[in-house]
């Protein structure tokens, strides 16, 4: 666990290190907070609308940081030659995979809560308290089981493609899913990321979900997201380098 931990800081210190996150945090800020000043007369559909422009743009940019970071992670290392010394030291290429899964999931998932507490904080100025707060937090969980599912994939593929090709591949997966659902070809083969994304609930304060019904999702991703980086281990650990 400790060179799992190692490894995860050094991906979070030099995932902080670059501009991309920052330039992604500010942008968001700034449409929702422009957005948050507009007003049409208070009313309740333009409200709806607000909240359906921000979480989208809050739940899409989090899986892009997610994607991108993560589809860089191993090519990066492999072109840098810099895989070869933390090898050799006794760390497992178990190791190396969760570590790197880690560090992208943290990262990740403080880029997500920076966005959300944004989008939320502009929905208290815009003085809107419709939805209940318990829709939010089961939001805010379910969006980190969708990062950490798409992070597992997105490292499981950049074993087999290159950094843009996996980074688009697991993209317009997640577009597919969100946009096109069960029209999809081949849906009822496919992962569902779709399952996790309540923003319709959150838009139109529907009904909270159902405890059952949470704790399913939470093990349906903590299976997949083991499922890809056992298959990412397996097709690692007899690679050669």
């Amino acid at each position: 666990m400790r060179n799992i931990w190692t490894i995860a800081k050094g991906v979070i210190k030099e995932l902080l290190r670059r501009q991309d996150f920052y330039l992604i945090f500010a942008l968001l800020v700034v449409v929702i907070g422009y957005s948050a000043m507009i007003s049409f007369g208070g009313e309740t559909g333009f409200s709806r609308y607000f909240k359906e422009i921000g979480i989208s743009l809050v739940y899409i940019f989090s899986v892009i940081v997610a994607v991108t970071f993560a589809g860089r992670q191993l090519p990066q290392e492999m072109e840098a030659k810099t895989i070869y010394p933390i090898l050799a030291h006794p760390v497992s290429r178990w190791h190396f995979i969760s570590g790197k899964f880690l560090g992208v999931f943290m990262i990740s998932a403080i880029s997500f809560t920076l966005f959300y507490g944004a989008f939320i904080i502009s929905i208290f100025m815009r003085k809107d308290f419709s939805t209940p707060p318990v829709l939010f937090i089961q939001g805010y969980m379910l969006q980190l089981c969708l990062l950490s599912f798409f992070t597992a994939l997105t490292i499981l593929l950049s074993l087999y493609l290159s950094a843009t090709a996996n980074i688009g591949i697991s993209l317009i997966l997640y577009f597919a899913s969100t946009w096109f659902g069960a029209s999809m070809p081949g849906y009822i083969f496919l992962p569902h990321p779709e399952l996790f994304d309540i923003k319709e609930k959150i838009i139109h304060t529907l009904d909270i979900v159902p405890l059952w019904a949470m704790a399913f999702l939470v093990a349906y991703a903590a299976a997949y997201t083991a499922v890809f980086l056992s298959a990412g281990y397996l097709a690692f650990k007899d690679r050669d380098l």
